[in-house]
């Protein structure tokens, strides 16, 4: 799906009228009485009191559209007019539909629904005291909460927010926003519906991950056939990492999973892991696995897809082993975790390399990456996302809420699946352990990044449903993997 931000969405209703697709008004009736279906189909309005909260400008007239149908449909509706009527040409023809609905100048907490229909994407200016002193009252307030395109107070494009309506819902037009989709905002939207309204699209801004489409394995087929992951993860004292990562890549359809282990850790993961081949190697003074070049290019050359990093720990032999294995990898990498932190200060290396490479960072492993703070990073991910990938050639996957997928030509995905749920340790073993099984199985590098960071957040959202989210760990993604297909 596309994402649109401010000047995309007004340039597309400018161009469809042009077109002689829709006249203004027209385009706004039926985003009032497609956002008024909606609600309608959620929630049962007869007899409840909702407050619908009209700006002056044209989200306002969307909502006298939408306070008008939930009126005829048996809803009390009050208007809450805290800037006075609509005044665009387009909003004020619509006035005549809520002739008779009950204004109000101040919110008294008596609503089970309350509509926020005050600025949408066209906000540019932090909110006036008035504003925000009565979001503070609605907020506090025990009740339904739904925005109309973007809660107001929070910019369409994103930025910080000092104040604005924190809704349950947003029912957001066309595509999705900016806003909907980056950290410091997307709080505010609750759970973000795109409604079609038949808008035609010509821009866009990003785009965001769709389902994968499943893929028929062949029946004449054997464990060579679907390609061999080798792990150069874990360390001592982290042998889970290696262990989700390897347990993740079998039930992502690899047929051979292929990891050295240290000897601390070799009980552990063998137990844990008795389908995957081990390659023994000692354990160093600080803990890494001890692995020398002749054991690095025989793994390498019987190998299809590499990960390297999770749970290998910062020690200067686990930093060692990371840059003598790129240096000598030319299969698919995904380079994670320690992998990444081993990277600091010597990121160049991975632009010499003659594979596909794939980093996936949280954001402090992006912030050391790029010699700046964590804050820095979350309130900028698109640009250093992009800028990261384009400049090192390489798919960048930046894990946390919304994780971003960028591409060495500057595309940018963002993904819509997931919750708190992975908010866990080892969480991110998990999904590179996911990758690197469908890269091994020949998925071109994009394929595998999108089709697994959808996944990895679909399995969490399926969880959720019957389960609390704070109760789920990385291993019951891993589990879930067998109720949900790609």
């Amino acid at each position: 799906m596309k994402v649109l931000n401010a000047s995309q969405i007004k340039t597309a209703e400018d161009n469809a009228v042009l077109r002689g697709i829709f006249s203004y008004a027209k385009l706004m009736k039926i985003a009032g009485d497609t956002a008024a279906r909606e609600i309608l189909n959620r929630y049962n309005v007869i007899g409840k009191k909702i407050c619908v909260m009209c700006g002056m400008g044209n989200n306002g007239g969307d909502g006298l559209v939408i306070a008008a149908n939930l009126k005829n449909c048996g809803a009390d509706v009050a208007l809450l007019l805290p800037m006075g009527f609509p005044v665009t040409d387009t909003a004020v023809e619509f006035k005549s539909g809520v002739e008779g609905v009950k204004i109000i100048e101040d919110f008294y907490g008596e609503y089970d629904i309350v509509i926020d229909a005050l600025f949408g994407i066209g906000l540019n200016r932090l909110l006036s005291e008035k504003i925000s002193n009565l979001f503070d009252k609605i907020n506090a307030y025990d009740c339904v909460k739904i925005a109309i395109d973007v809660p107001s107070g929070v910019f369409c494009d994103g930025g910080v927010v000092s104040n604005a309506f924190r809704a349950d819902l947003t029912l957001t037009f066309t595509a999705y926003k900016p806003c909907q989709l980056l950290p410091e905002t997307s709080d505010y939207c609750g759970e973000t519906v795109v409604l079609d309204i038949g808008l035609p699209i010509d821009d866009y801004a990003y785009l965001t991950i769709d389902k994968p489409e499943m893929v028929k394995r062949p029946k004449n087929s054997h464990k060579g056939t679907f390609g061999t992951a080798l792990l150069f993860c874990g360390s001592y004292g982290m042998a889970g990492a290696e262990i989700l990562a390897a347990r993740a890549a079998l039930r992502s359809g690899v047929g051979i999973v292929k990891a050295i282990v240290c000897d601390k850790n070799y009980t552990a993961f063998t137990s844990s892991v008795p389908e995957a081949v081990t390659i023994p190697v000692g354990t160093t003074q600080g803990g890494a696995p001890e692995v020398y070049d002749r054991k690095i290019l025989s793994a390498l050359s019987n190998s299809s897809a590499l990960l390297i990093g999770c749970g290998l720990g910062r020690s200067d032999e686990a930093r060692k082993l990371v840059i003598r294995t790129l240096e000598k990898t030319q299969i698919p990498t995904v380079i994670d975790a320690d992998g990444i932190n081993a990277l600091q200060g010597g990121i160049n290396i991975i632009r010499k390399i003659d594979a596909p490479i794939i980093l996936t960072p949280h954001p402090t492993e992006m912030a050391r990456l790029c010699d700046t703070t964590t804050d820095v990073i979350e309130v900028n991910r698109v640009k250093f996302a992009k800028k990261f990938a384009v400049e090192n050639n390489c798919i960048l996957v930046l894990k946390g809420t919304k994780t971003i997928v960028a591409t060495p030509n500057g595309r940018i995905f963002f993904n819509t699946t997931g919750n708190d749920g992975l908010a866990t340790g080892g969480s991110g073993d998990v999904l590179s352990g996911m990758i690197v099984s469908r890269l091994a199985q020949g998925y071109d590098p994009l394929t595998a990044s999108l089709n697994s960071v959808w996944l990895h957040g679909a399995v969490a959202d399926k969880l959720a449903e019957s389960i609390p989210t704070r109760a789920i760990l990385p291993s019951d993604i891993i589990e879930g993997l067998k109720t949900i297909s790609d």
